[in-house]
């Protein structure tokens, strides 16, 4: 698998809820450093990622642009929650048949005031 099929895998993995499919795409050891979190293992990763799924109405892919070993995605993320739609740009980097780094960027204000002091 390329890496534009590895990380669209992993995209639609995700965003429909296979997060078996979704884990099977990481290195075990991924790089993750997004606009509230960081992680270092997939594991923990992606029971986040299940946590956020659980708060979407759905995921929009506006734009792709990929490269021989990663990627960018642009896209919506519409919530049940006061913060209604976040728009994400999402950086990838692969190795070895693995998503090896992602960085998530997006403006986390609105989902801060949700959290728990």
């Amino acid at each position: 698998m390329n890496a534009r099929q590895l990380i669209e895998t992993y995209h639609d993995a995700w965003t429909t809820g296979d997060f078996v499919t979704a884990r099977r795409c990481l290195a075990d050891d991924v790089d993750f450093k997004g606009s509230i979190d960081t992680f270092h293992k997939a594991d923990d990763f992606v029971g986040e990622l299940k946590g956020f799924h659980s708060m979407l109405r759905g995921v929009k892919l506006l734009k792709s642009f990929f490269d021989q070993d990663g990627a960018a995605l642009l896209y919506d993320c519409d919530t049940v929650t006061p913060a209604g739609v976040i728009r994400a740009a999402e950086f990838f980097s692969t190795s070895n048949g693995k998503i090896s780094e992602i960085r998530l960027v997006f403006d986390a204000s609105e989902l801060r005031k949700l959290m728990p002091s």
